[in-house]
């Protein structure tokens, strides 16, 4: 019998329990726990689980293409308007956002274009240029561009795909560090286009899930990856990331599957931090590192329909993850 997409067997049929896979088991579920999955003669549902986790995680790496430089990847269109010194930043942190991808998911980026302005009319100008079709592009463009800090993806372009983070200075508040995030977390965007090139995946409507996923994970892995990345070159700590994440996530009460959609999030105050509190629960159950991530993206863009490409990746069923998470949510 099938229990959660595992097959219970013997450790010595099933997975063999390697140096590297030990030492992945005593970090996720602990030395106790390690050593009782070493001297089972069958494993439980759980135990298969947490090995199957760190067999994906500890597996070799795929080798990839020799990896462009940061400076061959960014390719960047500022408005002139900018100050000298706040276009040298925007440069700098989108520059890192791709080192860091590259280094620590172990994945070759390609060029992307960045627009930073602070006028919504001249990033519209911009926009509009990608999606010819539009109607009342111009407007339409601003209006949106008015009201958010910054979006990214890929957009059949009249001639070749383009992948771009389009940022708006002028709407960027919060600390230092609140904005280097969201560069990190608009460049994690480019990374999930360029990987499952499901280009027009973002224009699903609002009420509908979209080809690469439910809204809780695309914009819950861009969030986690955002805090991770930046943790792994020192600029802040998971202990933080989680600190700031659980306070407002405990507050709300809905479903994590009441936020497959977009309008899910209609008037959520702290939905994204939910759905980081979600990834990183994903993330714990498939030995906290970026290679379960990888694999998703690269499963959507071999055309296998989101929740296959779930249960693959992350070795479960979309709906026992959401049993699973409800259990361990934190509440207020």
């Amino acid at each position: 019998m099938l229990v959660a997409g595992i097959h219970p067997a013997s450790l010595a049929d099933a997975v063999p329990i390697d140096a590297a896979v030990k030492k992945c088991l005593e970090k996720s579920v602990g030395k106790s726990a390690t050593r009782s999955i070493e001297r089972a003669k069958k494993l439980t549902a759980k135990q298969q689980r947490s090995v199957d986790a760190c067999k994906r995680s500890t597996a070799p790496t795929t080798t990839i293409p020799p990896l462009l430089t940061p400076e061959q990847v960014s390719i960047f269109d500022l408005d002139p308007n900018l100050d000298e010194s706040e276009a040298a930043l925007l440069k700098e942190r989108t520059l890192l956002a791709v080192s860091a991808h590259q280094q620590y998911f172990g994945l070759r980026m390609t060029p992307f274009t960045t627009n930073a302005s602070r006028d919504a009319n001249w990033l519209s100008n911009r926009d509009c240029r990608r999606y010819p079709r539009l109607v009342d592009c111009q407007n339409s463009r601003a209006s949106f561009f008015s009201q958010i800090w910054a979006v990214a993806g890929c957009s059949p372009a009249p001639v070749q795909v383009e992948c771009y983070q389009v940022l708006n200075i002028g709407n960027f508040s919060g600390d230092d560090f609140q904005k280097i995030k969201v560069i990190f977390h608009e460049v994690h965007h480019v990374v999930q286009y360029q990987l499952h090139r499901d280009y027009i995946s973002g224009l699903a409507p609002s009420s509908a899930v979209r080809g690469d996923g439910p809204d809780w994970l695309i914009e819950g892995l861009a969030e986690w990856s955002a805090f991770w990345l930046l943790s792994q070159i020192g600029r802040t700590t998971m202990i933080e990331a989680r600190s700031a994440w659980v306070p407002y996530a405990a507050v709300i009460s809905k479903a994590l599957s009441a936020f497959e959609a977009v309008d899910g999030r209609r008037s959520i105050d702290g939905a994204y931090r939910l759905y980081a509190v979600a990834i990183d629960e994903l993330m714990k159950l498939n030995g906290n590192t970026p290679k379960s991530i990888v694999t998703y993206y690269q499963l959507l863009g071999e055309k296998n329909p989101w929740p296959t490409a779930f249960q693959r990746a992350f070795g479960m069923p979309v709906q026992d993850f959401y049993v699973h998470f409800e259990k361990v949510r934190p509440r207020s």
